[in-house]
């Protein structure tokens, strides 16, 4: 789970806007694809801190186009260090420490600011708005805001940087006003060439305990979950099956989206058989809630407030 909230997907990059920016104002949505482009093609690295309500992480945050490839590296310097490496299609998580970690496959349709691709369909639910120019950290950026128009979703705020288009802050803010997550770039640099050794894993990494997770997506027919009742404007996206190599059970994975918020669905067979009650847990902007129920472990969690989840795992069911 650790693993997972590191790799909130993490892609940067470099377009030069302003010549264009200053003759032809861009609207709300075109900072948005600006940007999205950016986050996929620049060389950068920085220190990159993370604010929620209950912890404050400090990263490292490396990216590159290696021969028209995506390299991520970010290490989470709190103890124990951590570390994620995406090499092509996949994603190694490890604390060289205790010499372990996972390996997964990269099957996230986010960004690793927790945003979709292409923000399809948003003004369904969603308005997205142009703000004023601000600086942070000494660069100019441009702000965006998209801002729910209803109280199942939450509001998220971009401060774009004018010259490379990246996302120097974010926020993620619930329905009172109170921003529940940030990130900020402390140290910034772009377009300055990181060796390729940065995204290689440690020369001893052979010897570690890898624990190998294998995906694999589930055609509709074969599917035997179902959820009959989602909140408006989300749909399922993906349906996996999930399955540690050196363990024999499986996980079911059902993805939502409503075009800019995301919500997994977790199906997990060895519960047992003891029922139990409903569990609640905040972390930051992820609200989780889990529970067992005729032998499955049922787990819903996403950047969405709790009103939004709860109804998901109730309308949890297994076709016969």
């Amino acid at each position: 789970m650790r693993c997972l909230f590191l790799w909130l997907a993490f892609v940067l990059s470099s377009v030069q806007l302003d010549a264009f920016a200053q003759t032809v104002p861009l609207t709300a949505l075109q900072w948005l694809q600006a940007m999205e482009h950016a986050l996929k093609t620049s060389t950068f690295q920085g220190t990159l801190v993370y604010a929620g309500t209950n912890r404050v992480d400090t990263l490292k945050v490396f990216h590159s186009v290696l021969n028209g490839v995506e390299h991520e590296h970010i290490i989470s310097l709190d103890e124990p260090v951590r570390e994620v490496i995406r090499d092509r299609s996949r994603i190694f998580c490890f604390i060289q420490e205790q010499r372990s970690g996972r390996v997964s496959a990269i099957m996230s349709t986010k960004s690793w600011l927790g945003l979709p691709s292409g923000f399809k369909h948003t003004s369904r639910h969603y308005s997205l708005q142009l703000g004023k120019q601000q600086a942070v950290m000494e660069r100019p950026t441009q702000i965006v805001t998209i801002q729910p128009k209803d109280s199942l979703r939450y509001q998220r705020k971009l401060w774009i940087d004018q010259a490379s288009l990246i996302p120097i802050k974010t926020q993620i803010i619930d329905n009172s006003g109170r921003v529940l997550e940030q990130l900020i770039f402390a140290k910034l640099s772009t377009n300055q060439p990181i060796p390729r050794a940065q995204f290689q894993l440690p020369e001893d990494s052979k010897s570690y305990q890898w624990a190998v997770q294998k995906t694999e997506l589930i055609p509709e027919h074969l599917q035997r979950w179902q959820i009959v009742n989602k909140p408006l404007g989300f749909n399922v996206v993906k349906y996996m099956r999930q399955q540690n190599k050196a363990d024999s059970g499986q996980v079911t994975h059902i993805l939502l989206s409503d075009g800019v918020s995301l919500i997994s669905v977790y199906v997990d067979a060895q519960a047992g058989t003891v029922e139990s009650q409903l569990e609640t847990y905040t972390i930051g902007a992820i609200n989780l809630v889990t529970s067992v129920r005729n032998g499955y472990r049922l787990t819903v969690l996403g950047e969405v407030p709790e009103q939004t989840i709860q109804p998901i795992l109730d309308g949890i069911k297994l076709i016969q």
